[in-house]
């Protein structure tokens, strides 16, 4: 790689400056010893959380705006760069400025060979580092890095930051639930439920033809780009927040007439999950043995995707699935589900929110008000005899208040707190 090419590439940032951002909720450190990586899905806003924290960076006068280097590696003039090429960055950027970089913002860094060894060695400069394919995973950054390094995963715009993006203010939520303009958060809520919470899509008119060309040229992209894998996706999206099998997904792509066995198959679902595009949930047992055999809970990174390719809307699944979008948001890793055991019709509770397998909370997503004491409070009931968590809490479209000794709490307030 010459050094002509990253000196291009680097005049071109500095010419362009760091571009005005809206914020988000999630902020980097400016001052950690260790590499930051910043992960998630395409398009969730990696890039411009990078530019966020370089003008906190210039706005609290660590770094003048030329002691800071940003590059993506996904530039043209930059393809096939290894880690031995990186030396010739700084001093590509030396002699544009006269200066060494005080912090490296480096994007898309899987299109780097072999990266992990030239940011092992000491640097002076504060590092941060971003990608978005199953290249980049935390777990194959920490042994990339030899574990030098702290992760922080990017999803779609939560609720809060989906009406700030909007130019909405809303008052605290203790106060919007005496108010009439509650009926326009809860207008918002199903817009940001039936499109989803890309940060591009937020601001776009035509949403369901951006989202589609994110299913397009993202998500199938990142599993494979084949047929099968478009096939794939398009099962998932089509039956996120309900539960799945390996034998089902299986079964329906070998009707399909695909040549596939069951360990390409999981290989497609582990990618999936690797590109932040489908996660699942385990059944809560301590057996992993029993975690691994039950059929889990399907979700997926943005709810929008089942509006563009056109399946019909479901409030209640929408719902569900923000519920645990969110839950990864507020960092809680032990995330379940519970089912009545031995009955395949039995009660079940949506989440079951634990630490170190001790049932903590136990959540249930209802939509519908008159249902909410037959079915939704049957299975707490049930789970709680067995499960004796702390919290129970059901979430509703619009119902606040106690039934039968529950908290019943709207999906728009627990967002906003």
């Amino acid at each position: 790689m010459k050094r002509e090419d990253f000196k291009y590439v680097i005049a071109e940032w500095l010419q362009q400056g760091i571009p005005e951002v809206k914020g988000r909720e999630i902020l980097l450190p400016l001052d950690s010893s260790l590499v930051t990586v910043v992960t998630g899905a395409r398009r969730s806003g990696k890039t411009y959380l990078l530019f966020l924290t370089m003008k906190r960076i210039v706005e609290e006068g660590r770094a003048s705006p030329d002691e800071i280097l940003y590059l993506d590696f996904e530039h043209a003039r930059l393809k096939g760069v290894t880690a031995a090429d990186l030396d010739e960055m700084l001093v590509g950027f030396y002699e544009l400025t006269g200066k060494r970089p005080k912090y490296l913002f480096l994007d898309e860094i899987q299109g780097v060979r072999d990266y992990g060894g030239w940011f092992r060695k000491r640097l002076d400069a504060r590092v941060y580092l971003s990608g978005s394919s199953s290249a980049l995973t935390p777990k194959r950054i920490a042994g990339e890095l030899r574990g030098r390094c702290v992760n922080y995963e990017v999803y779609p715009l939560s609720f809060r930051e989906y009406l700030s993006f909007l130019g909405h203010s809303p008052p605290k939520p203790e106060v919007l639930l005496h108010r009439e303009e509650r009926g326009k958060l809860l207008s918002l809520l199903r817009d940001y439920l039936q499109y989803g919470a890309y940060p591009a899509v937020a601001l776009e008119g035509d949403k369901k033809r951006v989202l589609k060309a994110y299913f397009d040229s993202v998500v199938v992209r990142d599993l494979g780009g084949t047929p099968l894998a478009e096939t794939l996706a398009l099962y998932l999206t089509a039956n996120y927040a309900q539960p799945m099998t390996l034998n089902r997904i299986y079964n329906y792509l070998r009707s399909l007439g695909f040549q596939v066995g069951k360990e390409k198959t999981m290989e497609l679902l582990e990618r999936a999950r690797e590109t932040y595009f489908a996660f699942t949930v385990e059944q809560f047992r301590k057996s992993e043995r029993e975690r691994k055999m039950n059929p889990k809970k399907l979700y997926i990174v943005d709810t929008g995707y089942p509006t563009a390719l056109g399946y019909e809307f479901s409030v209640s699944r929408a719902m569900e699935n923000a519920v645990y979008l969110e839950l990864l948001r507020r960092g809680k890793g032990e995330v379940y589900y519970w089912k009545e055991y031995g009955k395949s019709t039995g009660a079940e509770v949506d989440f079951v929110v634990s630490k170190n397998f001790r049932a903590e909370e136990l959540i249930q997503v209802t939509y519908g008000e008159e249902e909410i004491r037959e079915r939704e409070v049957r299975a707490l009931e049930k789970a709680k005899e067995e499960l004796e968590p702390k919290k129970l809490k059901i979430l509703t479209w619009d119902y606040r208040g106690e039934i039968e000794g529950m908290e019943a709490v709207p999906l728009w307030y627990w967002l906003l707190t």
